[in-house]
């Protein structure tokens, strides 16, 4: 797989910051192991997701990759994770049934495409985002990755400030 248009990209457009949220950073550094594996998985989705349109060359076929998605394999998450495929694929479906991301077919690929990932900054209409847990934003015991994270993604989630 190659990105067709990656030398026409500056450097200075390469890069750039990524919003994540605390309590997903807290899972990935936390003792839970399940917890810790699903946090690097949505890291590794958001950190190399496009962040502009481009094109992906397939073998023969050409796809135009919007903001927000990703051309991969389980082969090349496991790699970057340090997972077995087997977990990155459980994984995915579990972000997936949390409504972080979905998984597409590609042949022998899979396009990944982020949940809002050009949400509206603070204060503009949340619609159209799926329904979000209204957990408080503090630790609490029982409170898993799902309603911690989706919480951030919450515009009414209580938590003072830009970033949380």
């Amino acid at each position: 797989m190659t990105k067709c248009n990656e030398h026409m990209t500056p450097d200075y457009r390469k890069t750039g910051y990524l919003r994540v949220g605390r309590n997903v950073l807290k899972s990935f550094f936390g003792s839970n192991q399940e917890q810790r594996h699903l946090a690097k998985v949505l890291l590794c989705v958001q950190t190399f997701a496009y962040f502009r349109e481009g094109m992906v060359c397939l073998n023969e076929f050409s796809y135009i990759c919007h903001a927000g998605e990703w051309i991969t394999s389980y082969s090349e998450i496991a790699v970057l994770t340090g997972l077995c495929r087997k977990s990155v694929k459980s994984c995915l479906k579990r972000l997936e049934a949390g409504y972080f991301l979905q998984v597409k077919d590609l042949v022998n690929y899979k396009l990944i495409i982020l949940t809002n990932y050009d949400q509206p900054p603070s204060g503009l209409s949340d619609a159209g985002l799926p329904p979000v847990s209204t957990q408080p934003a503090v630790d609490a015991p029982g409170v898993d990755f799902f309603s911690q994270a989706m919480n951030f993604y919450n515009l009414n989630n209580g938590q003072k400030g830009v970033v949380n």
